[in-house]
C-alpha cells in the first residue's frame, strides 16, 4: 500500500494495521496533532483526494469531531484513517506558508522567452508572415470590398 502526500509529492509505504498519522510519524513527516492519536482534537485533518474505496469508513467518534467536512470535501482524521490500498492525501493544512508556496507553480511559464512572433494582423484570424491568405480568406475580403 502506498500513500501519496500532496502538495509535497512524497510517496510513502504504509501498513494497513497502522493509522496514517503513525505512518507519517515513522517517515518523519509531521502532521499537527495535539492529542497524538487519541481522537479528541481534530487537528490531524487530511483531505482524501483518491482511494476512497481503499479506506475504512469513519467511526462515530471521528464523525463527531470532523462534522460535516467529511461529507462536504472528504476530510478525515489521520489518527483514525487506516488504508488497505493506495490513497492520495492533501496535507496542505499541515505545511507552513513557505513550504506551500515553494511547491506551487503559479502562472504560465515559458522555457525560452526569446522568440520572434511570425504572426501578422490580417482579418479576424492571424496569419503567418509571408504566407498568402487562403482562398476562403481572399474570397471573404473580396465580398467585403464589393459592398
Amino acid at each position: 500500500m502506498k500513500i501519496k502526500l500532496h502538495p509535497i509529492g512524497t510517496e510513502i509505504a504504509g501498513d494497513p494495521n497502522k493509522t496514517v498519522l503513525q505512518i507519517c510519524m515513522e517517515n518523519k513527516i509531521e502532521l499537527k496533532s495535539l492529542c497524538k492519536g487519541t481522537p479528541s482534537c481534530a487537528e490531524c485533518r487530511v483531505k482524501l483526494l483518491a482511494g476512497e474505496n481503499n479506506v475504512i469508513p469513519p467511526t462515530k467518534s471521528e464523525l463527531g469531531l470532523i462534522g460535516t467536512s467529511y461529507y462536504i470535501d472528504g476530510r478525515r482524521l489521520a489518527c483514525q484513517l487506516r488504508a488497505f490500498g493506495d490513497i492520495s492525501l492533501d496535507i496542505t493544512e499541515h505545511l507552513t506558508k513557505d513550504e506551500v508556496s515553494a511547491k506551487k507553480v503559479r502562472g504560465f511559464q515559458v522555457a525560452d522567452r526569446n522568440f520572434e512572433s511570425k504572426a501578422v494582423q490580417g482579418t479576424l484570424l492571424l496569419q503567418e508572415a509571408g504566407t498568402p491568405p487562403s482562398s476562403t480568406e481572399s474570397s471573404a475580403k473580396g465580398k467585403r470590398n464589393n459592398r
